[in-house]
């Protein structure tokens, strides 16, 4: 009796050990009870679907097999797009049960929705959407607000494409770095407002490599295309103003472009007293040419302007550079561009009052160009007029200050 006693005792001992030691093991091991969870919560899948999709994750981030693991199984009912319609795709509402499944690999965390094989024969699909990481989208989000005016609407990322770009740029143009010729595994993320300002883009898309250590905006497929309705409007307000026929006018080169008036290769703007405010503004810049001329433009989606101190023959600006500095005997080095405009005038004396009589009526296009300069106590600013290829003529200097600033202290 006393040997039985002994037996059950030492059994209960060794039952109770082992109890300890397996809760020991998975306590110092987390790893271990996600995969003791999710192999109890796998039991309903087939070990050919939970395995094709372990292998469809491991294929795309090149990881071992073992790297890869189902963390979280929900049961979910699917449509015949699993509930992720390609682009164009018609899903019938067929009432397919499934899963939901988080695959973990790496630093990634992705979800699929899977049904078994017998019900479809593409039976798994990646929810791109959400297997972003939350620091990408949340990063995207927030280079968006800052480059975007006041929201009417809330930015939010309605689509996310995996890539594998071509090189560590991310197949954006760079002239800051230089890019190496190495894959680099990553996203296409798309964000949209839902009432977009004028100003801005309809659609944010961004590219980004697969942790969000590299993530940029990409600006033309942001943008988009210059309409050809406006490139027609600006061809024919350049053969407007400068006389020259609409034939002879062609476009060079149209640059999409984000600028503001802190800075970036926006439009010329005058000298203000105003403190400016940030006003970020996404366009297009247009260089267009004729024979003897070339042309500068800036467009939005709400129309477009002609940048005459961009466009004004950079001889003519010489020329008139050359005679001030006849003029007042100090260097040329001292004299720079203060403002140009493109102008029409009356006659052929170009708006100088000299020669008067001698001036034919009719009107000549041109420029007015103002130079900048040092005076004894002051600025000088100097005034000439031009036609538009030729004939500099000095017409006047007058002292220059800054205008007052509207806000000073601020």
């Amino acid at each position: 009796m006393k040997l039985k006693t002994t037996i059950f005792t030492m059994a209960g001992c060794l039952m109770l050990s082992l109890t300890l030691i397996h809760q020991h093991l998975l306590a110092s091991n987390p790893t271990r009870i996600s995969q003791a969870a999710s192999s109890y919560k796998l039991t309903n899948i087939p070990n050919t679907v939970s395995l094709k999709i372990r292998q469809d994750m491991a294929k795309r981030l090149n990881l071992k097999l073992a790297d890869v693991q189902i963390v979280k199984v929900d049961e979910k009912i699917f449509d015949s797009c699993l509930n992720l319609p390609a682009r164009n795709e018609n899903c019938q509402k067929i009432g397919l049960k499934g899963w939901v499944l988080t695959v973990a690999g790496g630093k990634q965390r992705w979800l699929y929705h899977a049904v078994a094989p017998q019900s479809l024969h593409n039976n798994f699909r990646v929810n791109w959407l959400q297997s972003l990481p939350k620091n990408i989208s949340a990063k995207a989000i927030s280079n968006s607000t800052l480059l975007s005016e006041p929201a009417i609407g809330k930015l939010r990322v309605t689509s996310v494409e995996p890539k594998v770009w071509k090189n560590n740029c991310l197949e954006l143009s760079r002239t800051d770095q230089r890019c190496n010729s190495t894959n680099t595994p990553g996203w296409l993320i798309t964000l949209k407002n839902a009432q977009p300002n004028p100003k801005e883009p309809a659609q944010w898309i961004y590219r980004s490599d697969l942790n969000g250590q590299i993530l940029e905006l990409d600006l033309i497929a942001s943008v988009g295309n210059l309409s050809q309705k406006t490139i027609t409007e600006i061809l024919s307000d350049a053969a407007k103003r400068s006389q020259i026929q609409p034939s002879a006018w062609k476009v060079d080169q149209i640059q999409t472009l984000q600028w503001s008036s802190y800075g970036g290769d926006g439009p010329s703007r005058q000298i203000t007293g105003a403190v400016p405010v940030r006003d970020n503004v996404f366009g297009w810049k247009v260089l267009v040419s004729s024979p003897k001329q070339q042309w500068v433009y800036y467009a939005t989606k709400m129309g477009f302007e002609f940048d005459a101190p961009k466009s004004v023959p950079r001889y003519l600006v010489n020329e008139a550079i050359k005679a001030a500095s006849v003029q007042t005997g100090k260097s040329a080095n001292t004299f720079n561009l203060h403002w140009a405009d493109q102008v029409t005038w009356d006659d052929t004396c170009l708006g100088v009052t000299i020669n008067k009589p001698a001036c034919q009526t009719i009107p000549v296009p041109g420029w007015r160009i103002n130079l900048m300069g040092q005076g004894d106590t002051s600025s000088v600013l100097f005034s000439f007029h031009s036609r538009l290829d030729q004939d500099v003529r000095f017409n006047g200097s007058s002292p220059w200050f800054p205008p007052p600033v509207a806000n000073p202290g601020s």
